[in-house]
C-alpha cells in the first residue's frame, strides 16, 4: 500500500459524527490532523474552500473532501486496503442501527447545553433542539435509549465476546456504538440511575474497548487555518476518477452545475454547489472552483441542477 495523502479532520470533538471519524481513525491506526472549527455557523475556513455543506465533520484525503462518515469510511478502507478493519456482508445493517442511536440519544441531551442561539443554529439541521420543550424529551429519550442498551448487552454481545464480530474489532463497532460511546461519556448518561457499568457491563467494556477520541490530543495533532488549507491545496487527489453514470435516474453528465442538500434537513439549507464530475451508484462528487473534489454518499442527499442560477430537481 502506498503512502497516504495528508488526512485532516474539520471539525470539534463534542460533535457525535466526529467522535466516529475520530474512533475509525484511531482504530486503523491512521495518522491524521485536525483543523478545530467553531461550534455554530459560520465557518470561514470552509467556507473559503469553497466548502458549504454545513455539517461536521468534513474530512479530506489529500485534495479529496468528504461530507459524510459513509463515503469517508469508505475511501478508508478502500486505500488500507489488508490494513482496513475487518468487514463482513452484515456492515451496513450496524451502520444503519447506529445512526438510528443518534436521533435517540438528541433528546438525551440535557436541556442547559441548547441555548436559545444553539437551537436556532441547529433548527434546519435538528428541530428537535428548537423545541419549546426540548427539555421535558429528555427522560423519554433515555427510556428509548435504555431499550437499545439491553439489545446491545444481550444479543449483540452475547457469551464472552467483546466485540460483534468476536474477539477483534471490526467496522461493525465502530458503525453501532459510536453514539452510544458519545451518550455515555460526552453528555454524561453513564452518571444516570441504571445506565452505570453495573447495568450494562458489557456495553461499557464494548465502548472502552474501542479506540476513542483522545481527551488529551496533542498540540502537535492540530493545524491553524492556514496551515490546513496549505496543505489540503498543495496535496494530490487520493481516489481515481469514478466518471458520471449515463444510465443513472437523475439523468445528469458531466461538467453539469449542481447543489447536493441533505434530505432530512429544511430544503435549500446549505448546499454544496460544484461541477458534476462524478456520480455512480454509491457515491455522488463535484468539483469546486480551487480544483477540491466533494464526495457524499448517494444515500441521504438529494442533487439539484442550477441551470439558470436557481436550483431545480433533477431534469
Amino acid at each position: 500500500m502506498a503512502s497516504l495523502p495528508p488526512i485532516i479532520a474539520w471539525d470539534y470533538q463534542f460533535a457525535p459524527n466526529a467522535q466516529k471519524s475520530r474512533n475509525y481513525l484511531y482504530a486503523s491506526s491512521t495518522p491524521f490532523k485536525i483543523c478545530e472549527q467553531p461550534f455554530v455557523i459560520p465557518r470561514p475556513i470552509l467556507q473559503d474552500l469553497g466548502i458549504t455543506y454545513r455539517r461536521v465533520p468534513v474530512l479530506s484525503i489529500g485534495k479529496d473532501v468528504f461530507c459524510d462518515n459513509t463515503s469517508f469510511i469508505d475511501a478508508m478502507q478502500q486505500l488500507l486496503g489488508s490494513k482496513g478493519l475487518k468487514k463482513a456482508a452484515s456492515d451496513r445493517a450496524w451502520e444503519a442501527w447506529g445512526y438510528r442511536t443518534f436521533w435517540i440519544c438528541l433528546p438525551c441531551v440535557p436541556a442547559e447545553l441548547i441555548t436559545e442561539d444553539l437551537g436556532k443554529d441547529r433548527k434546519d439541521l435538528f428541530p428537535v433542539f428548537a423545541r419549546k420543550d426540548f427539555a421535558t424529551l429528555r427522560q423519554n429519550g433515555l427510556s428509548e435509549l435504555r431499550s437499545l442498551l439491553d439489545t446491545a448487552e444481550h444479543e449483540f454481545l452475547s457469551g464472552n465476546k467483546p466485540y460483534i464480530n468476536g474477539q477483534d474489532l471490526s467496522l461493525a463497532d465502530i458503525h453501532a456504538n459510536w453514539m452510544i460511546k458519545w451518550a455515555f461519556a460526552t453528555i454524561g448518561v453513564a452518571k444516570e440511575a441504571g445506565f452505570d457499568k453495573s447495568s450494562y457491563p458489557k456495553t461499557h467494556a464494548w465502548c472502552e474497548a474501542t479506540p476513542t477520541h483522545d481527551d488529551e490530543i496533542q498540540k502537535d495533532a492540530f493545524l491553524s487555518a492556514e496551515e490546513a488549507s496549505k496543505q489540503i491545496l498543495g496535496s494530490e487527489y487520493a481516489l481515481s476518477d469514478i466518471g458520471v453514470d449515463s444510465t443513472d435516474p437523475l439523468g445528469f453528465k458531466g461538467g453539469e452545475d449542481v447543489a447536493i442538500e441533505m434530505t432530512d434537513a429544511t430544503p435549500g439549507y446549505c448546499p454544496q454547489n460544484g461541477k458534476l464530475v462524478g456520480l455512480s451508484k454509491s457515491r455522488i462528487v463535484v468539483q469546486v472552483k480551487n480544483g477540491l473534489r466533494v464526495h457524499f454518499p448517494r444515500i441521504g442527499y438529494v442533487v439539484n441542477s442550477q441551470k439558470g442560477g436557481a436550483a431545480t430537481n433533477g431534469h
